[in-house]
């Protein structure tokens, strides 16, 4: 029975030897993989850490950009009203010179029409309002008038041109609009 007992335990043994080399093996398996895992996780953070400096550095530029929109954004439109200013000074300086009223009423009509034109290349257009019906959102009323030709609430006349920048109104027009004879008295 000895003989067994020892076979057994040397069987024991050596199966506890091959455990531990099994599981030697493992461990050392295993710590590669965290080495590989820790330069993955270093590798990650390096990428997020250059990301968030990218993201700031965009934020920053945006702000700049934008702070130069704001300040310089009308420029186009600047160097278009200066050429209506220069052609006013010269109408000007014409109009020292001659006692022609009817050249001099002419060349205020142009600059007038040029005037007009940068306004609807800049997407500024009059609010057309007169003959309508009255709409609190483009127009203010400033005046009513009793009128038996055209029905309640319609725009007479209109005292001073309302305009929108694209679909958005800038100025309200001021105009007269139309009441029933009945609500005067």
């Amino acid at each position: 029975m000895e003989k067994e007992e020892l076979k057994e335990s040397k069987e024991e043994k050596e199966e506890t030897v091959e455990e531990k080399e099994a599981l030697e093996e493992r461990l050392k398996e295993l710590e590669q993989k965290v080495k590989k895992l820790e330069q993955v996780a270093r590798a990650s953070n390096s990428r997020a850490v250059e990301l968030q400096r990218e993201v700031e550095y965009l934020k920053d530029r945006y702000r700049r950009d934008l702070e130069e929109q704001k300040k310089y954004g009308y420029e186009n439109f600047a160097i278009d009203i200066l050429e209506v200013l220069d052609n006013f000074e010269r109408a000007l300086e014409i109009g020292k010179a001659s006692s022609d009223t009817g050249s001099i009423l002419q060349g205020v009509e142009m600059i007038y029409k040029e005037l007009k034109r940068i306004l609807e290349k800049h997407h500024i257009h009059e609010i057309e309002v007169e003959g309508k019906e009255f709409d609190p959102y483009t127009a203010e009323a400033v005046e009513t008038q009793p009128s038996s030709e055209v029905p309640p609430n319609t725009v007479l006349s209109v005292i001073r041109k309302g305009y929108k920048l694209h679909e958005k109104v800038i100025r309200p027009a001021r105009v007269v609009v139309s009441v029933s004879e009945e609500e005067i008295t």
